[in-house]
């Protein structure tokens, strides 16, 4: 029997399938630079909530480490954007319908993700109630 998955893994695995298609449709010189950038961000996604959803014994810590890889993600597609790597055609016409359902999967993945962190965070918490962070830890969107 399967196990039932949460949204965010259907979404992130809509994110990873998005990604590759719309890099495809990069010039050359932004397919292999920040193309590739996003595609490996969008792999890194989905393994991390794929950690999170069956590694039970650390999922708080996957957890907090999975908000720094979405906002990793929509960095660099928003440093995608401004480079003109949606810009293709010989009239430079944006394809902004790509950036713009990049942008809102990873907003949806950044939301579940944070409501994800707000209910492991005791996991995270110590002995003497304090919490425990690792070195640049995110707080809870």
């Amino acid at each position: 029997m399967n196990p039932v998955l949460p949204p965010i893994y259907r979404d992130s695995r809509r994110l990873l399938v998005h990604t590759e298609t719309m890099v495809r449709h990069f010039a050359r010189y932004h397919k292999y630079t920040v193309g590739t950038d996003l595609r490996q961000q969008a792999m890194r996604i989905m393994r991390g909530v794929h950690r999170a959803c069956f590694d039970r014994e650390r999922v708080a810590e996957h957890v907090r480490n999975l908000v720094w890889l979405i906002d990793d993600y929509k960095l660099t597609l928003q440093l995608a954007m401004e480079i003109g790597a949606f810009t293709h055609g010989e009239k430079g016409q944006a394809n902004f319908k790509a950036f713009e359902a990049a942008a809102e999967l990873a907003a949806a993945i950044g939301k579940q993700c944070g409501g994800w962190q707000q209910k492991t965070a005791h996991r995270l918490r110590t002995p003497e109630g304090g919490v425990t962070a690792a070195p640049g830890s995110k707080p809870a969107a």
